[in-house]
């Protein structure tokens, strides 16, 4: 369809130029019969003027004669100038139309070799890509009209503001002059009318706390805890649960009510148990409550009154302190509760990274050409440490992992100082596992394995500092892996080379040197075995060092966790008048699901002042 609009506007366009050059040879006829005329009716008149001036030559006005004739020349000189300018200028009209039509035949040629490919190219699609094909064709046709569009009403709005302005200067001038002040009057009316009101809200000293009915407890818990997905808070203020039961304690303690506090705290940390037993297995819900029970202690210990905890409040937090009662007990009770949901997250990513470990540190290949260069004979095997082990995991799916781990935490809130000991605690797994197996495992006791691990631990040691997580630790954990990267690739020949392996691989037992001496494999034939000497001469060099007797790591082992107090900056009233979701929260949440976490206000109650009537913060 489009090929033959084309086509007929480009037979339209080549029978145009052919009438327009028909005309313009109609013209040229018509301005040489024109100057054949005026030549010969100038011939005519000098030759009758000749002939007068032969016969009368004698008795003629010689004078007359020759101005007559100056007279005519200068006239057919004009008319012929006149001409001149008349042709040239159709001349040009015709050569700046032919030009402008040229450029439309090749705009039109263009467009229409354009649309042949299109065709061909279409022709050789299935039927629903051409329809693909031709709805991207006339996207992209409506999208260029539509920009042509808009500048044209960018050039209208322009051209109405300026006439606008003229039109008010006019009126001003008329106003000015004539002073006619009713003339204006009605349009000055309609402004008034159209003018738009804007109420001002009055500041409040929000108190930063809420009140709930004794009753609706168990409906706080069950939509605040129980079924509170982090998804759906997951743009609002990092944890804001912790918040508003902080808030929801201080009213209790305002009004002196202990049953209140005591049941509201038990429910609390009952629920959290509750939800954490039911997704134990689910690393986003464990780190979203880890942040909210260490930032409702935090809240408990900055307001709890202490002199120890206030010393970077502001006048105002101080203000929000609590008044009557003492809760230095659920305060350790919360300490126990987020040292357990942190060994619980522990092993929720423990139980995720391992199954990865042995095959993206020791056995995929990272650096690429070190295939050809690894001991024969053994079968590559999966880990005998992980049972279901996966050989397919690369450094790049162990970084990947790692990456969603910080980006979880970080987006609930978590102290940076809780995130550095949960990587440092990663870390130390990532060695043991490692190490454990290759002190097992003949097949990567090699040169080329040393290459490897080394390269796969200075990558991770990037991450560390691409993160800011290289003073938290973790890169320490790794040292023992380190020297057992080294040891493959040191020398092992001399004594020399043994005192070198003895000042190096401090972080090593004796025990587990000799093991991976014992187990180190040539990569080919041309490199020896280590010799027997040589591993009872590193024997004797290290039997001074007084080192645990066990072999193998312990890939359980659990460092002590330390949680940090992290006061808050602003105080409670910048959380106390939340009326509205968040804006980045989607709007339509708030119309499909009734149990969203901000229907929780309608059952709040903003305690603005002391001794004022409660307001329902709906």
């Amino acid at each position: 369809m489009d090929s033959n609009d084309d086509s007929g506007g480009y037979t339209l366009l080549l029978n145009q130029l052919k009438s327009a050059l028909e005309e313009l040879e109609v013209r040229k006829e018509e301005v040489l019969i024109l100057r054949t005329q005026i030549v010969n009716s100038a011939q005519q008149k000098d030759s009758d003027k000749n002939a007068d001036s032969e016969a009368n030559w004698v008795n003629s006005n010689k004078e007359m004669d020759q101005d007559d004739a100056i007279e005519a020349y200068h006239g057919v000189c004009e008319t012929n100038r006149l001409l001149e300018a008349q042709l040239q200028a159709q001349s040009q009209q015709h050569d700046d139309e032919v030009e402008a039509l040229s450029d439309q035949i090749e705009a039109m040629k263009e467009e229409l070799e354009k649309q042949h490919q299109l065709f061909l190219q279409a022709m050789q699609l299935s039927p629903e890509a051409q329809v693909e094909l031709g709805l991207q064709h006339e996207i992209t046709r409506l999208t260029n009209e539509n920009l042509d569009l808009k500048e044209l009403l960018e050039k209208s709005e322009k051209n109405e503001k300026k006439l606008k302005k003229q039109l008010k200067l006019y009126l001003k001038k008329v106003q000015e002059s004539e002073g006619a002040a009713d003339i204006i009057q009605p349009e000055r009316r309609q402004s008034e009318l159209s003018r738009q009101v804007t109420v001002q809200r009055i500041e409040k000293d929000f108190q930063g706390m809420l009140e709930f009915y004794k009753e609706d407890e168990p409906l706080l818990i069950r939509n605040l805890i129980a079924d509170l997905k982090p998804q759906l808070i997951s743009t609002s203020v990092p944890c804001l649960p912790a918040y508003i039961l902080f808030m929801c304690i201080r009213h209790a303690d305002y009004i002196n009510d202990d049953q209140k506090v005591h049941s509201l705290l038990t429910s609390t940390i009952n629920g959290i148990k509750k939800v954490l037993k039911k997704h134990n297995d689910d690393f986003q819900m464990t780190s979203f409550w880890l942040s909210n029970s260490s930032r409702l202690l935090h809240c408990l210990k900055q307001y709890s009154g202490d002199e120890g905890f206030m010393t970077s409040n502001s006048a105002k937090q101080n203000e929000h302190c609590l008044r009557n009662f003492d809760l230095t007990e659920y305060r350790q009770v919360l300490s126990d509760l987020s040292i357990q949901i942190y060994q619980q997250l522990i092993k929720i990513a423990e139980s995720m990274l391992q199954p990865m470990i042995v095959s993206a540190m020791l056995e995929n290949e990272s650096i690429q050409g070190l295939s050809g260069v690894k001991p024969t004979g053994y079968r590559k095997r999966s880990s005998s440490m992980v049972d279901g082990g996966d050989s397919s995991y690369s450094l790049e799916a162990v970084i990947r992992q790692l990456n969603l781990f910080n980006s979880i935490m970080c987006e609930h809130g978590l102290d940076p100082e809780i995130i550095q000991q949960v990587f440092k605690q990663l870390f130390y797994m990532i060695n043991a596992v490692a190490l454990n197996n290759l002190l097992l495992r003949k097949d990567v006791c090699s040169w080329s394995t040393g290459m490897q691990l080394r390269y796969n631990i200075s990558q991770l040691e990037e991450w560390l500092r691409g993160k800011n997580l290289h003073n938290s630790g973790a890169a320490q954990t790794m040292e023992p892996l380190i020297h057992a990267a080294q040891l493959l690739q040191l020398k092992k020949k001399t004594q020399e080379d043994a005192e070198a392996i003895c000042s190096l691989c401090t972080a090593l037992t004796t025990q587990q040197i000799v093991k991976i001496l014992n187990l180190y494999t040539p990569v080919n034939e041309f490199e020896e075995r280590v010799t027997v000497s040589f591993i009872r001469s590193i024997q004797a060099q290290l039997q001074d060092r007084k080192d645990p007797p066990q072999l193998l790591l312990d890939s359980k082992y659990m460092f002590s966790v330390l949680f940090p107090f992290n006061p808050v900056v602003n105080h409670l009233g910048h959380c106390s008048h939340t009326r509205h979701p968040p804006p980045g929260l989607p709007q339509q949440s708030l119309k499909e699901k009734k149990k969203d976490f901000f229907f929780l206000l309608f059952y709040f109650y903003q305690y603005d002042n002391p001794g004022k009537k409660k307001n329902k913060n709906v």
